[in-house]
């Protein structure tokens, strides 16, 4: 008898402590096999047609004559490099032939000997003219006219010569948004002529859709006409690329990854309790990645709420928005 109370005793705490377990609130998605997509990627407004502006010369930057996001001229001063040691000499030399040619008619009303001073005049000029010459070496004008970037070499940074980079020169129309993409996304990209569209981070669309060139094997690019100057040099968007055609694969959102010693897991819904499993991913499109091995249509997969989840919590699936 004592056995058995003992046995039902454990019983009731077990079953009272599962039943006690909270539930977590979690966002699922449903996986389908897709044959079109619509892939979105996060850039920022830039020029087109930059051209790199560097140093001449090794040295400091002393002093930049715009403001970023100026239009400039060609010709135009952008930059004065120099040696800080340099400046600071050319400053004192030219307040001291000041103070000398102020002396120099005091001493010659005073019918005093003026040679050494006139001597040490000519000195200065010759120094100040050799120091305005090495100081006139590092001014660094604009090679076009076009828009200066946003994100230019400050005052007081080092620079090295013909390697620095002090600012970027471009176009504002067209613009452009560069963004990186997979092997994977490339290749469907390039067979699908997808189109092309921008949104600002209010949710509203550009008017004008978009192409798409690729620079490298990880990096495209999509440019828009700009003629009313809508798309504004460094503000933040997101490209859509819609209609991208895919054959019959099993994509997962990036958000329900979860890495664990160097493999990959989801969360799934498996009847309102989360399950762990391991998948093999392959290429990734947009933020979505190919699952290659792992999931199948109709798995929900958790894609928040997953920071306080085990095997076996018990889930409560948020209403979706």
């Amino acid at each position: 008898m004592r056995k058995f109370l003992a046995i039902l005793f454990v019983t009731i705490i077990f079953f009272a402590g599962c039943s006690n377990e909270e539930s977590v609130e979690v966002k699922t998605e449903k996986i389908s096999a897709n044959e079109t997509l619509t892939l979105t990627h996060d850039g920022e407004i830039s020029l087109s047609h930059e051209l790199m502006i560097y140093s001449n010369i090794s040295g400091t930057v002393l002093e930049k004559f715009f403001k970023d996001g100026d239009e400039v001229t060609e010709g135009q001063k952008l930059f004065r490099i120099g040696d800080l040691e340099t400046a600071t000499e050319l400053l004192q030399a030219k307040k001291k032939l000041g103070e000398l040619m102020t002396t120099l008619p005091k001493e010659m009303a005073q019918k005093n000997p003026v040679e050494g001073l006139q001597a040490e005049i000519a000195e200065l000029q010759e120094r100040i003219k050799n120091l305005e010459e090495e100081s006139e070496a590092g001014t660094i004008n604009a090679p076009i006219t076009g828009q200066i970037g946003i994100e230019n070499i400050l005052v007081g940074e080092s620079v090295v010569a013909n390697e620095t980079v002090l600012a970027k020169i471009g176009r504002t129309n067209p613009a452009i948004v560069s963004f990186e993409v997979s092997a994977a996304e490339k290749n469907f990209l390039s067979t699908s002529q997808p189109k092309i569209s921008l949104r600002f981070n209010d949710g509203t669309s550009y008017p004008r859709a978009g192409t798409i060139n690729f620079i490298n094997d990880t990096t495209a690019e999509a440019t828009f006409d700009n003629p009313d100057e809508l798309l504004l040099l460094g503000n933040d968007v997101q490209i859509e690329l819609d209609d991208v055609k895919i054959s019959n694969a099993i994509l997962v959102p990036e958000s329900a990854i979860i890495q664990r010693d160097g493999e990959d897991f989801v969360f799934i819904d498996d009847n309102k309790t989360a399950a762990l499993k391991k998948v093999s991913l392959g290429g990734k499109l947009g933020n979505q990645f190919i699952v290659n091995d792992g999931l199948k249509a109709g798995d929900s997969v958790v894609v928040e709420g997953l920071t306080n989840l085990r095997e076996g919590t018990p889930i409560k699936i948020k209403d979706r928005e």
